[in-house]
């Protein structure tokens, strides 16, 4: 049980069969977005069946060390991830000919218990993880101050919001409290 103690919340609240990665800020395929912290993702089983309404679902959270920002700030820094992160991996793949440049829109959304802002988004970028594909993400976006640390929750999915797949999504982001971990 020490163990757990040292993982943040977020990454103990997704269930167990969620594959899980966790990476230091400044991210390797995103480095200009300024945040010091770690990123932790959580792909609901089967995010990787493109073809299916749920594809492409999955959670991230951001713990970080700095302040609120802008619903601007959010879509910049998405469309400077999905830029580096399908890059990245389409470079891998072979796949660089069918990139396309992210484009992202946010809108406010009513206010979530236990979370200071939020935005659903839109992400339009291209599936490198697939075969180049365009792809269009539904995003749901949270944040809020921990003491001297900010949480952002982002969760997304190929499915739109209305979907059954977001209570899964949302049931994450319910769950995740702000404690400090090892606290």
């Amino acid at each position: 049980m020490a163990l757990l103690a040292t993982i943040p919340a977020a990454a103990q609240v997704a269930p167990p069969d969620w594959r899980k990665e966790t990476f230091d800020f400044p991210l390797r395929f995103a480095a200009s977005i300024p945040l010091e912290g770690q990123e932790h993702v959580r792909f609901v089983p089967g995010w990787d069946k493109f073809d299916a309404d749920t594809g492409f679902s999955y959670v991230i959270l951001w713990d970080v060390k700095t302040k609120p920002t802008t619903g601007e700030d959010l879509e910049d820094y998405l469309e400077t991830y999905f830029d580096g992160l399908m890059t990245n991996v389409g470079r891998a793949r072979e796949l660089l000919d069918k990139k396309v440049k992210a484009s992202v829109a946010s809108h406010p959304l009513t206010g979530v218990k236990g979370w200071a802002q939020g935005y659903g988004v839109e992400v339009r970028t291209w599936n490198a993880f697939s075969k180049g594909e365009p792809l269009l993400l539904w995003g749901e976006v949270l944040q809020r101050e921990c003491g001297p640390r900010m949480q952002v929750f982002f969760a997304f999915s190929k499915a739109p919001r209305d979907h059954p797949i977001w209570e899964r999504l949302r049931g994450v982001r319910d769950a995740t409290t702000c404690a400090v971990p090892g606290s």
